[in-house]
């Protein structure tokens, strides 16, 4: 129920970088996904990828979230607190960055491109209640 491929963006995406070499790949999370699979990041780092990693921040699992609200369930385990994935990611060997604006995000994703590590981007559209 929303949760079977939750954290899947970035371990995919590492394997196609080393896969196809020299085409474009972007890890595109919720914030929720990508707690499940966060260490990765030191694995991509030390293969030394130029690969975008989005975390788009909706304050924990969103989609189950209104899963849950639809059937009237209470929302039980699916808020997030704030974590700093800015600081995850430069603590786990890459570059980060948070924009909220789209042209923002088209710069820091032509930047991740060519960058010699990954790049996290955080997007951050928080939605408590």
């Amino acid at each position: 129920a929303g949760l079977g491929t939750a954290g899947y963006g970035l371990p995919a995406a590492i394997g196609a970088s080393l896969g196809w070499p020299g085409t474009r790949v972007v890890a595109l999370h919720g914030d929720g996904g990508f707690m499940v699979v966060a260490p990765e990041l030191a694995t991509a780092a030390q293969l030394g990828l130029a690969l975008p990693v989005v975390v788009v921040d909706n304050g924990g699992y969103g989609g189950v979230r209104e899963e849950m609200r639809r059937r009237g369930d209470s929302e039980i385990a699916v808020h997030g607190p704030p974590v700093d994935f800015c600081g995850l990611a430069v603590s786990l060997g890459c570059y980060s960055l948070r924009t909220g604006d789209p042209e923002t995000l088209v710069t820091a994703l032509e930047a991740a491109y060519i960058a010699d590590r990954p790049t996290l981007i955080h997007v951050e559209e928080r939605a408590h209640g």
